[in-house]
C-alpha cells in the first residue's frame, strides 16, 4: 500500500481586509491535490503569524482564534482517517 501525504494549514487572505481584519482561510493538501476553505473566521491582519499559521501571543483573542483553528484541524484529520 503505498504511503498517503495530508496537510492542513492556515493562512489569512491579506487582500480582503476590511476595517484591520483579515478572514482565515484553511488548505487541505492530499497526496499533492490541493482543497481550500474558509474558515469563516477572521483576526486582526497584526495579530497572524505567518511563520507558525496562527494568531500570535497569550490574548484572550488569540487564545480563542487558536482554540478554534486546532479543533477544525482536529475534526479535518479524524474524517481523514475515518475514510482511509
Amino acid at each position: 500500500m503505498q504511503r498517503s501525504t495530508f496537510k492542513v494549514l492556515f493562512y489569512v487572505k491579506r487582500q480582503s481586509e476590511k476595517s484591520g481584519q483579515v478572514p482565515i482561510m484553511g488548505r487541505i493538501t492530499i497526496n499533492g491535490t490541493m482543497s481550500q476553505f474558509s474558515c469563516k473566521l477572521s483576526v486582526r491582519s497584526s495579530l497572524w503569524d505567518a511563520k507558525v499559521n496562527k494568531a500570535a501571543g497569550k490574548s484572550l483573542e488569540a487564545q480563542r482564534i487558536n482554540e478554534k483553528l486546532e479543533n477544525i484541524k482536529t475534526n479535518i484529520g479524524k474524517q481523514y482517517q475515518r475514510l482511509c
